[in-house]
């Protein structure tokens, strides 16, 4: 069950023009890390007006050996920019681990991974994991180079593919159904997704157009967590999806993509 901490920054750094990589002592959260958790920060900027709202951001990294955790975030609103002039040293106040965590079933040997924007983190941690007995492609996409995670956030065993463009629905079909060559699809035997949600029908489209059919349990997708409590008592990350109204923040937030297509 997540919990109220205290955690102290370990290291703070830019790591683009855009992302900073954010890591905090806390051992024993890194040793129960797994893809798709989340910490709920507060940014106590007094300026503020919605300060008292948590910010959500998925784990991209545990380092058990160091005791630390690490996030991957854009400070593009008040809340983060505020927390984008801590120090290492800081103290942050925490409520974690939120979230449930995937499970890759031991016959998935070749994983596909496809996000843009903030669910990114959760697909590096998705990668540093299962690297370590899978083989892993990770293809990254943003409206422009800063918005992409650097690659030595990533083990050298994971393929990494970026893509720029400000048409995220245009480029995703493009990386799954290229013009010329195979689409990774042929070979993945699940798809991992971290997508705004308007991305869901053309990633849903494109798995048909190659593999004929969507099988249940074949692709994943990531819904964003919204400020808030963490707990599903407030409701503000509710989501209507295929069978009714689900709480990312403690039913998620992976959801399968058949659940989650067109809503």
């Amino acid at each position: 069950m997540a919990r109220q901490h205290t955690l102290a920054i370990a290291d703070h750094r830019q790591v683009t023009p855009r992302l900073r990589w954010l890591a905090l002592h806390a051992a024993d959260l890194a040793r129960d890390v797994r893809p798709g958790h989340a910490l709920l920060v507060w940014c106590n900027d007094p300026d503020d007006p919605y300060r008292l709202l948590r910010r959500p951001l998925f784990v991209a990294g545990a380092l058990p050996e160091l005791g630390q955790v690490a996030l991957l975030y854009e400070p593009d609103e008040p809340g983060l920019a505020w927390l984008a002039r801590r120090l290492p040293g800081d103290a942050l106040n925490t409520i974690g681990l939120c979230g449930r965590a995937l499970h890759i079933a031991p016959h998935q040997r070749n994983l596909l991974l496809i996000g843009a924007g903030a669910g990114l983190a959760a697909l590096i941690c998705v990668a540093r994991i299962a690297s370590a007995h899978t083989a892993v492609t990770l293809i990254a996409l943003a409206g422009d180079q800063a918005g992409l995670p650097p690659s030595f956030l990533l083990p050298s065993a994971v393929e990494y593919e970026t893509m720029v463009s400000a048409d995220l629905n245009a480029t995703l079909a493009a990386a799954l159904q290229p013009s010329t060559g195979t689409s990774p699809l042929m070979w993945a035997d699940a798809v991992i997704a971290a997508l705004p949600r308007e991305a869901t029908p053309t990633l849903a489209q494109a798995i048909r157009s190659v593999r004929l059919r969507l099988p249940r349990g074949f692709a994943h997708i990531l819904i964003e967590l919204l400020p808030g409590c963490g707990f599903g008592a407030c409701g503000v990350c509710a989501v209507d999806l295929r069978g009714g109204v689900r709480l990312p923040c403690v039913e998620g937030p992976w959801f399968d993509l058949r659940d989650g297509e067109g809503t």
